[in-house]
């Protein structure tokens, strides 16, 4: 989705989670986001990050967050985020909801969709949840890669039972485009701030949303398993009831 790169990445390292799997990251997810297509500059920007990963995935770089990134993850929470945007998952979510209406469908559980989404109860809850866990991975995760994949793949599998009301993978896809729009359009000293935070928070959400895909497809095959197992005994109970009445 949106007018970026998706880079397949072979080369990263692999971590084991408590659920005794073994999570890759496959991915690097490197977008325009939508709402800077108006923005002529940040989207250049972004176009160029992404041919620069692109390249040095072609000579074997691996995509790894770094002691750099985590430096430059913690200085931008700390000066931009933490005290001057603490609303950045909220106009992540409402630019989501923008992108993709159903979201709003879904974060309501199938039930109503709320006219004024600025005064949602529900809506802000969630978005204060996000914030909360990703100052949990940077603060007390000291976002340590292994922690990070095993906190995203616990909560990823919670937010698989959504899919009964249409949640799909790749609306962290568009999570992903949002919240880098909003890391982009903070005020930085100079350019190349602005790009290395970009950069650093490109390895960062692949972390996060390879873990939760992860966790969502194990999670949609458990469900199909039980589904079937439930399904064959129904049938042995339909067959055994169906032979009491044969002469």
């Amino acid at each position: 989705m949106g007018n970026g790169l998706i880079i397949n990445n072979k080369n990263c390292p692999k971590c084991s989670n408590q659920s005794n799997k073994n999570i890759q990251i496959q991915t690097i997810y490197v977008t325009a986001p939508m709402l800077l297509q108006n923005n002529q500059k940040h989207t250049e920007v972004i176009r160029r990050l992404s041919q620069i990963l692109l390249d040095d995935l072609e000579n074997g770089k691996p995509q790894i967050l770094s002691i750099q990134d985590r430096e430059i993850i913690a200085r931008c929470w700390r000066r931009h985020i933490a005290g001057k945007r603490t609303d950045i998952f909220h106009k992540t979510m409402l630019k989501c909801i923008e992108s993709s209406p159903k979201l709003n469908e879904i974060i309501a559980c199938g039930r109503y969709c709320y006219r004024d989404l600025r005064k949602w109860p529900k809506l802000n809850k969630i978005c204060q949840s996000q914030f909360n866990f990703y100052e949990k991975l940077i603060y007390e995760l000291n976002m340590d890669q292994q922690k990070i994949l095993i906190a995203c793949y616990r909560l990823g599998k919670t937010h698989a039972e959504y899919s009964k009301y249409g949640m799909k993978p790749h609306f962290l896809d568009i999570f992903h485009q949002q919240l880098l729009g909003q890391i982009a359009s903070i005020e930085y000293k100079n350019s190349f701030e602005m790009e290395e935070t970009i950069i650093a928070f490109i390895h960062f959400n692949n972390l996060i949303i390879e873990a939760f895909q992860d966790a969502y497809r194990d999670r949609i095959n458990e469900i199909r398993e039980k589904k079937k197992i439930v399904e064959v005994k129904l049938l042995e109970e339909i067959f055994k009831y169906s032979n009491k009445f044969e002469y």
